[in-house]
């Protein structure tokens, strides 16, 4: 008889293991087919999916929009270049020294003008006095980019631009997933070891909690709460620093300065209680750590009543701001590109135009 038992307890031990397995095989074939459907079906005007590279999605070449914010009904516009980038399309047979601006919706310049855009307003910094230096600013600013995604994106940039210095923008939001186009199965679940039982466990939040988080599920989902994410090292908060240190080391063994840019949000009163100091500071201390130059603009807008550096009804620094930053950056760029030879970053004009 205890044979009996324990041979059928085994059984039904091998047969649950069996089942859960296939459940799982059978979910994951599932989330990857109707994410397959996603991607045939995504249109949008201004982002294209791109399901076999880690960037998950680029802004469609040669597209002009005019964009209204809601609440003020103020009207501005860009165009993307023939790259899939923002502004005019790159001047690759000129010999001036090229800046690279990588990051998201700020630098991208959402709510302002092609002419006000952080790029722009740098290369005017620069080329008047006490400075007089010409370079070309490419702004490969991607709204809703990620730190992930811009290392991905400054790995391509390298090799395709050569720069003679990368600018960085670091936003609050920057460690949280990409929200623009349907999430990647892999990345959604990428902390999880079984997707089935994290779907289960939001499942039963939902159903029987009423939304509330009881079982942790683990996906990879935005946390507004960025100094939560920071305080627990989440997944997306690591990842994001990996991808800072990464990005870092690949301008070092590509031998290009590499500066970074910590953006405060302009939505928030930049007073003792402004609530993401704790990123600022983190970043910075990535940055210190990496041997490399950070700007903390908040240290630059202190007192001042951030109502006037946001894009009214949006939120996104406007081009006072952007300005600003430039004010505040031209003098390090300067100091890094005066002591780069020109031959060092511009290439034969033959070999720009094939690239």
């Amino acid at each position: 008889l205890l044979k009996h038992v324990g041979g059928s307890a085994l059984l039904l031990l091998l047969s649950t293991i069996f089942a859960l397995v296939l459940a799982e095989y059978i979910f994951r074939a599932f989330e990857q087919l109707q994410w397959r459907r996603a991607v045939t079906s995504h249109q949008h005007e201004l982002y294209t999916m791109l399901p076999d590279s880690p960037l998950e999605f680029a802004l469609r070449p040669q597209v002009a929009r005019e964009n209204r914010i809601p609440k003020t009904g103020a009207v501005w516009s860009y165009r993307i270049n023939s790259d899939g980038f923002r502004g005019d399309d790159f001047d690759r047979r000129s010999q001036r020294q090229r800046v690279v601006f990588v990051g998201d919706s700020y630098t991208f310049g959402w709510g302002v003008a092609q002419d006000q855009v952080l790029p722009r307003a740098v290369e005017r910094e620069l080329a008047r006095p006490p400075y007089s230096l010409r370079i070309d600013a490419y702004n490969l600013g991607v709204p809703g980019y990620n730190t992930v995604q811009e290392y991905h994106l400054l790995a391509q940039a390298l090799d395709r631009y050569s720069p003679s210095a990368v600018v960085l923008g670091y936003v609050m939001n920057d460690a949280q997933p990409q929200q623009n186009v349907h999430v990647r199965p892999s990345i959604y679940y990428g902390a999880v070891r079984s997707w089935f039982l994290a779907f289960l466990k939001q499942q039963i939040n939902q159903k029987i909690y009423g939304g509330e988080p009881v079982f942790a599920s683990g996906v990879n989902v935005h946390d507004a709460d960025y100094v939560r994410e920071l305080k627990a090292k989440t997944h997306n908060w690591t990842a994001g620093h990996n991808a800072f240190v990464a990005m870092a080391a690949l301008c070092k063994e590509y031998a290009v300065p590499f500066i970074v840019i910590i953006f405060p949000s302009y939505n928030k009163p930049f007073t003792d209680r402004y609530p993401f100091r704790p990123i600022h500071h983190a970043v910075s201390q990535w940055a210190q750590h990496a041997g490399v130059p950070a700007i903390d603009m908040l240290d630059h807008v202190a007192n001042q009543d951030y109502r006037l550096l946001r894009v009214v009804g949006d939120g996104h620094p406007n081009a006072q701001a952007l300005a600003q930053t430039a004010a505040v950056i031209a003098p390090l760029l300067y100091g890094v590109l005066s002591d780069l030879p020109l031959a060092k970053t511009a290439m034969d004009a033959s070999q720009l135009a094939d690239k």
